[in-house]
């Protein structure tokens, strides 16, 4: 079935699991670059993700995406910003983290995230990048940036798990089962939108 001929009245919850979860692991290899997107949870569920892919030896940098302004328990700051006073509690060095602190979507996040890896590495030198995001998030936010990104860069997902929208457990909350069905539609909307290309999954 393709993406595009997903609708609400068809989207059963096999068609749910295939679009937002199958075929997104990790493969442990080392990268130029963390590259973590931004929410609200990010500090908490993102960031030592990250973190534990950096302590491990697998890259040198964290990017750190997100520039819409939150509410934290500490007070108002950029989902970036937040997740950069994580990172630093964390034990990663001031110097190793990259701050990208403007974008407001998904979409934005890619698009900042390739000028920061510019200004910091020269694109063209980047061959692979580690994008770190929620699991159910994974799938649109990969799909985006290997559609926008230089055909030179492999990028490879680090899924996120959280306490409701895993691939386990989507289906057992009716907070899990808004977001999961969300997030497939707003896939669907992005390749009718013309976002991110067409595609196939085996249902």
């Amino acid at each position: 079935m393709w993406v595009s001929e997903i609708t609400e009245d068809n989207l059963s919850d096999e068609i749910i699991d295939k679009l937002l979860y199958e075929g997104l692991n990790d493969t442990g290899e080392n990268v130029d670059c963390v590259i973590v997107l931004g929410s609200m949870k990010a500090p908490k569920y993102r960031v030592p993700m990250a973190v534990s892919a950096y302590k491990a030896g697998r890259a040198n940098k964290i990017m750190l995406c997100g520039g819409a302004i939150r509410t934290f328990p500490e007070g108002e700051c950029s989902e970036a910003e937040q997740m950069y006073k994580n990172a630093l509690k964390l034990g990663i060095p001031e110097e190793d983290i990259i701050l990208e602190n403007t974008s407001q979507n998904t979409v934005e996040n890619i698009l900042c995230a390739l000028v920061e890896l510019q200004r910091t590495f020269w694109l063209n030198k980047v061959k692979k990048v580690l994008l770190v995001t929620a699991e159910y998030h994974m799938r649109r936010s990969l799909a985006i940036a290997r559609y926008l990104f230089p055909a030179h860069v492999d990028i490879i997902p680090c899924p996120s798990a959280d306490n409701n929208t895993n691939r386990n457990n989507w289906m057992c909350t009716q907070l899990g089962i808004d977001r999961a069905k969300g997030e497939a539609l707003n896939i669907v909307q992005c390749v009718k939108n013309g976002v991110i290309p067409d595609f196939e999954i085996k249902v």
